[in-house]
């Protein structure tokens, strides 16, 4: 595998990656190793950012090993990280998709001394994951901190609760951390209901929609992904058609472009990032549309950012896990804070990062 400075090559197990777009070849085994393993959308933000990062100049030994996954599951995530860490040279994984996944696979990496840089990770437990752990979003605490001031906003006078969540540890997080903060003497929780990623048909669908509309809320708080709320959206709406959503960061991952706009409703989410808000981020998205044929996410930005961040380590000197993990604990203290298209990057001593929160709507324009 070679050295980007002269040629190199991507390694994709799972998904062929074409190298004659940019001329690259293999030409020597040393070199630095960045794994890349996350969803494919952001897999592809994370190609652009190494494109960007080739065509920004030289880049002295280093190489990437790339495993798209589609499944949002903790045990794909781990066989993908015990392979990454068998890799000679591997000082850095970018992943996984989500909290559960990045949660599972911690103690792989850190066993290992491999930085971990998990671009959108919100489990608070993970800021205990280990020294290799980082992430570039504030931990959900925060989160339910921020949701419980949106519920005051949007029900002054009290109100209803019905609460759903996924059942794993980023839903289960951010539920312990709203009731946390919530004033239970305003606001009741009329309904629970946990969720698994794999509820999927149409049976599903129509008894979260009963139990929703025999509840009666004021307001649904969705503590889920957005893949789910897309699927179980039309059930929902012919039960509590008026009823407004409010849903955590995980409706900000682009499932609801799919839903009809007569269905959508008032669905309101969490978003560490408003893609409208610079002109980097403006740019980034219209070249993710040129280059892939899609509308990128929050998550891909921070991808992109992730993956730069990385090379910007190697691009110091690091070869090593430790080399890496002391570069990104120095940023904003005894070096500048890195500059990502999302805005500074530097870590707490949890390897956590300071980032404010946007309320974004489905189904608008320009998502507010």
């Amino acid at each position: 595998m070679g050295r980007i400075g002269r040629r190199t090559r991507f390694i994709t197990p799972l998904l062929p990656v074409s190298l004659a777009a940019l001329g690259l070849a293999c030409e020597s085994h040393r070199a630095a190793v960045l794994g890349v393993s996350t969803s494919p959308p952001y897999v592809d933000a994370a190609r652009l950012a190494i494109e960007d990062e080739l065509a920004a100049g030289a880049v002295p030994g280093f190489d990437t090993v790339m495993i798209p996954q589609a499944e949002n599951l903790a045990s794909p995530a781990i066989d993908a990280a015990r392979r990454l860490v068998e890799r000679a040279g591997l000082i850095a994984v970018i992943g996984h998709s989500n909290s559960a996944a990045s949660l599972a696979t911690a103690p792989i990496y850190n066993a290992h001394q491999v930085v971990q840089i998990a671009p959108t990770a919100s489990a608070t437990a993970y800021s205990q994951a280990g020294p290799y752990s980082f992430r570039l979003v504030p931990p959900d605490d925060e989160q339910g901190r921020f949701l419980a001031e949106r519920i005051r906003e949007i029900l002054p006078d009290g109100g209803g609760l019905a609460l759903v969540y996924v059942n794993d540890d980023y839903g289960r997080g951010l539920r312990a951390s709203l009731r946390a903060v919530l004033d239970a003497r305003r606001y009741a929780f009329v309904h629970e209901l946990p969720q698994l990623e794999s509820a999927t048909d149409n049976e599903d669908a129509a008894y979260a929609a009963d139990a929703l509309g025999d509840a009666a809320p004021d307001l649904i708080v969705w503590l889920a992904r957005g893949a789910l709320l897309a699927r179980f959206l039309g059930d929902i709406r012919e039960r509590l058609p008026d009823v407004p959503i409010l849903g955590a960061d995980g409706l900000a991952t682009g499932e609801l472009e799919r839903v009809p706009r007569a269905v959508m409703g008032d669905v309101r989410f969490v978003a560490y990032l408003d893609l409208d808000a610079t002109e980097a981020l403006r740019t980034f998205t219209r070249r993710y549309r040129e280059r892939f044929g899609r509308d990128a996410s929050g998550s891909a930005a921070l991808t992109y950012d992730a993956v730069r961040l990385a090379i910007a380590g190697i691009r110091t000197g690091a070869r090593t896990g430790p080399d890496l993990r002391a570069y990104l604990s120095a940023l904003g203290r005894s070096s500048p804070a890195y500059l990502g298209i999302a805005g500074p990057i530097a870590f707490d001593d949890d390897g956590d990062v300071q980032r404010p929160y946007v309320l974004m709507r489905a189904g608008a324009e320009d998502g507010r």
